[in-house]
């Protein structure tokens, strides 16, 4: 499960690296383009921080479902 919930964080990780790099380019170029290329870093760390909160979320919830039925199980054993 811990490898399914890395996984997941890697390949989304990558992706919106992908994503945040292709908005660095709508930024003008040089220091002139630090600004918007700030705003972009800034704006893309928090959507990444909500999505990998989510993909953590999931996992827990479906290791926390999994631990719940294994005890169910070992209670009528």
């Amino acid at each position: 499960m811990g490898r399914l919930r890395l996984a997941e964080i890697e390949g989304a990780e990558d992706i919106h690296r992908a994503a945040m790099w292709d908005a660095f380019g709508r930024c003008p170029g040089g220091a002139t383009g630090q600004p918007c290329r700030d705003e972009e870093r800034g704006r893309f760390e928090r959507q990444w921080e909500e999505q990998k909160r989510r993909i953590e979320d999931k996992y827990r919830r479906v290791l926390g479902e999994f631990e719940q039925r294994c005890r169910a199980i070992l209670s009528l054993g």
